[in-house]
């Protein structure tokens, strides 16, 4: 699971330094498995100024620049379009390595001209794939002074291990909830309000008994129309970018960027490719789908499926279909947002070899009750960025899973873990996870929040309030002597 510091800080106000963030990650049980700072491989580039140009007597297209580096003058060979006089850029030095084209920078002749660095793009230094100029920095900055400092907004990005038991922990609201109850910030609840239909859809969802009962309890359609699939805004584009995601187009985007900021999947359908009705149902033997991925498969009657008409148009919990994607003519479309079976999802997934975001995190189990505020949130998003008017929520099924309340003794912390802790200090643990607590004759009456599918008994409680308080500060004792010695060896 991929997220950056700014993301982060999203659901997290805080004043902790990255490493004190990076340490309580890992004693939480969300180990760290590597960090990502671009402003480590950035540092050494510097600010200079263009003071002259002049057409390259042997090619077209380059231009001779006349550079003020921190170096002094320096003669740079570019072929940019915006080279001119008078713009500050980034400079790279002989001796530079570029990351963005993995190349370390040497002084050399270029159609028979010399040239002592380079003047660097954004694609260079792996800041976006913008290619077609080179950076222009703003002119009150100081010749030489370094990059990094002059920028100030990279962002880190921070890759942690999740075990199979923490599915909440697979969106970055569920980090920011846990290094909350670590003590390390306040955790920032966000409001999602939602948005009002204005007309009834047109499509209808159909439901097929053995799906309900074993493989999709809930399905949530939403009809948007009049959208304008356009470029994704910079600050979405990059944090996708940041995690390792290639930015498609913002309605796609704005599903990915879901996924991993609130642990939903979502799925968005081109309307105008369906008929009136999605069909969610078990497929037939020997059908087939071309998949997002580019890839054809051939489904199992197993296999869950979206249909429309005669066409599968979505593996469900899995990937959607090529045919009814979206591309940047889409107009109208159909938002997607349901309760598939982990089970029957890890099954589908495993057999086709299809390793998606939507099925690593269905295959754990998603909360249940965000499934509604997961479908106000991305309705709301796509209204902001591509336009669009959005009809009532079309609902097919519900959700079966009630309530769960655990009983807990506040003595078992010590008897199970030998860490005394007290019993304020384990209600303000577990209420800062999101459990509800009541204390009811010396004993706490525990409510299990949604998004924890994988806490079922006092046991789990006290792993809870123990990982929290830290194992760290569990003591070393000596075990306990009754008296018996070191038993003498036994031959067999």
């Amino acid at each position: 699971m991929k997220f950056t510091l700014s993301w982060l800080r999203d659901y997290l106000e805080t004043d902790q330094d990255l490493q004190k963030i990076l340490k309580a990650l890992t004693d939480l049980g969300l180990e760290v498995e590597g960090v990502n700072n671009p402003a480590d491989r950035l540092k050494q580039f510097r600010v200079g100024e263009i003071i002259h140009t002049k057409k390259h007597p042997n090619a077209d297209k380059l231009k001779v620049c006349e550079v003020l580096t921190s170096e002094g003058k320096k003669q740079i060979i570019c072929g940019a379009p915006n080279a001119r006089p008078g713009i500050k850029v980034v400079v790279a030095q002989p001796g530079d390595y570029i990351p963005g084209i993995d190349t370390t920078i040497n002084v050399g002749k270029i159609r028979g001209v010399e040239s002592f660095g380079m003047m660097c793009s954004e694609k260079e230094l792996e800041i976006s794939d913008e290619h077609e100029g080179i950076i222009e920095i703003d002119s009150n900055i100081n010749i030489g002074e370094r990059y990094i400092d002059v920028v100030k907004n990279f962002d880190v990005t921070i890759d942690i291990a999740i075990t199979p038991n923490r599915p909440d922990a697979l969106g970055v609201r569920g980090i920011a909830r846990d290094l909350a109850a670590r003590g390390l910030g306040k955790y920032i609840e966000k409001e999602i309000l939602p948005v009002k239909g204005t007309f009834e859809s047109s499509v209808r969802i159909n439901l097929k008994k053995d799906v309900i009962d074993n493989a999709c309890e809930l399905f949530i359609g939403r009809q948007i129309r009049g959208v304008k699939n356009t470029t994704s805004p910079k600050w979405l584009r990059d944090r996708l970018v940041a995690i390792g995601l290639r930015p498609i187009s913002a309605l796609v985007d704005i599903t990915n960027f879901i996924t991993f900021d609130s642990g939903r999947p979502l799925h968005v359908f081109d309307l105008d490719k369906l008929e009136d009705e999605l069909t969610v149902r078990k497929a037939i033997a020997g059908e087939r789908i071309l998949a997002l991925d580019g890839n054809e498969y051939e489904l199992k009657s197993e296999d869950t499926v979206i249909s429309s008409g005669k066409n599968v148009e979505a593996i469900a919990g899995v990937i959607g279909g090529l045919n009814s994607g979206c591309n940047p003519e889409t107009t109208n479309v159909l938002l997607e947002a349901a309760l598939f079976s982990p089970k029957s999802t890890a099954r589908t997934g495993r057999r086709l070899k299809i390793n998606s975001d939507a099925r690593y995190r269905f295959e754990r189990g998603v909360d249940p009750n965000f499934t509604f505020s997961g479908i106000e949130l991305a309705t709301q998003m796509i209204i902001e960025i591509c336009g669009g008017e959005a009809s009532k929520s079309i609902v097919a099924g519900n959700m079966r899973e009630g309530e769960r309340y655990i009983k807990l003794d506040p003595n078992k912390v010590d008897s199970l873990i030998g860490m005394q802790i007290t019993k304020n200090e384990q209600a303000k643990i577990l209420r800062e996870l999101g459990f509800k607590v009541k204390e009811e004759s010396e004993k706490f009456i525990v409510k299990v929040p949604s998004w924890r599918p994988d806490v079922s008994g006092d046991a789990d409680l006290v792993e809870e309030i123990v990982r929290v308080n830290s194992l760290s500060k569990l003591p070393g004792k000596p075990m306990l002597n009754f008296g018996i010695g070191v038993g003498k060896s036994t031959l067999t």
